[in-house]
């Protein structure tokens, strides 16, 4: 098989990129990443593989398919090469396998845009300390968490699982590509969060445990190195960007990744 071709922003802090390399490496398909600055992502050549200007894209030379939107991205994948449901369910587990699209959908519409807003009105407006916007956020982000955190639980009682050593996911019993779609955001939490400002363990307990369980996974977590090493010896194209920008004032300095510095 010819690998694919994943097109991503040095030095790799955005999340999206992330959530395609994850779900590349669990379902072991070969791949490259092709680093593009910041600075070229909204003029061609990218602009004809992505109208949008926007990171992730890939490329399969195996299918001659080039797609944008990770969340497209990802219901390719797993429709094309998950032929041995690892990361899915059949039709056998119908409503199962279109729950799943239900969180990934959330991930998506409600995860990745309110931890983003908190990331921008936290680090990077230019007018600073923005209380309304940042408290606006960080309650959005906590109800996100909320979410996921209930479902936890209710998945927790329905499968009779220990709360120390039963791994519990978001649709049925196994991980699924919809609970590794959440990975890349959730590394962001401290730096979401600085200081004394979120406390998972304690406010979210399912969460923290379903997110270790994930980032534990040897493909994810491998990925995850992968990203913090990016982070530390890139440079950082996104800079140059946001100082130009009239509401921009600066890049973050990003908190160690969530779950990569844990047993």
């Amino acid at each position: 098989m010819l690998p694919f071709k994943v097109y991503h922003a040095p030095h790799g802090q955005g999340p999206n990129p992330w959530k395609v390399i994850v779900l590349l490496e669990e379902l072991g398909l070969p791949y490259n990443i092709v680093w593009i600055p910041y600075g070229e992502i909204k003029s061609e050549p990218y602009t004809s593989l992505n109208p949008n200007g926007r990171v992730p894209v890939i490329i399969d030379p195996n299918k001659n398919v080039t797609l944008w939107e990770s969340g497209a991205i990802i219901n390719y994948l797993i429709a094309t090469y998950d032929t041995e449901l690892k990361l899915t369910y059949g039709d056998d587990r119908f409503e199962e396998k279109w729950l799943l699209q239900s969180w990934l959908m959330f991930q998506m519409s409600g995860q990745g845009p309110m931890f983003g807003q908190k990331m921008w009105f936290t680090h990077v407006h230019v007018e600073q300390n923005l209380k309304t916007a940042i408290d606006r956020y960080g309650t959005e982000v906590k109800r996100i968490m909320g979410v996921v955190e209930s479902s936890l639980r209710k998945q927790r009682q329905k499968l009779g699982a220990a709360a120390d050593d039963g791994a519990v996911w978001l649709v049925g019993d196994k991980c699924t590509f919809a609970d590794l779609a959440f990975v890349p955001w959730n590394t962001l939490l401290g730096t979401l969060f600085p200081g004394n400002g979120l406390d998972i363990e304690k406010e979210f307990p399912e969460y923290h445990r379903w997110n270790a369980n994930l980032t534990k996974r040897p493909a994810t977590r491998k990925v995850l190195q992968f990203r913090e090493e990016c982070i530390r010896t890139m440079k950082d194209t996104a800079a140059q960007i946001v100082e130009r920008q009239a509401d921009g004032r600066q890049v973050p300095n990003y908190e160690r990744s969530v779950g990569v510095g844990d047993a």
